[in-house]
């Protein structure tokens, strides 16, 4: 699993294994994710999409291959 602690604190978890390179991700928050030459997403560092872009790209994901956490959340 990849993570990345964005700007604004959350945290994003990528599960390699379970995607399917369907982009949808990519395409949402362009300065977070991209596709390897795997066709597998990864994380870029920095992370510069506002969170509402990743959180919507996570929600959008066919597969649930990416999480968005809180820090300190229940």
């Amino acid at each position: 699993m990849d993570t990345l602690v964005h700007p604004s604190g959350v945290r994003i978890t990528i599960d390699r294994g379970r995607c399917v390179c369907s982009e949808t991700c990519t395409s949402m928050a362009p300065q977070t994710f991209e596709t390897d030459d795997e066709g597998l997403v990864r994380l870029l560092d920095g992370g510069s999409d506002p969170e509402a872009a990743v959180r919507n790209a996570a929600a959008c994901c066919p597969v649930q291959a990416i999480r968005v956490e809180t820090p300190g959340a229940p």
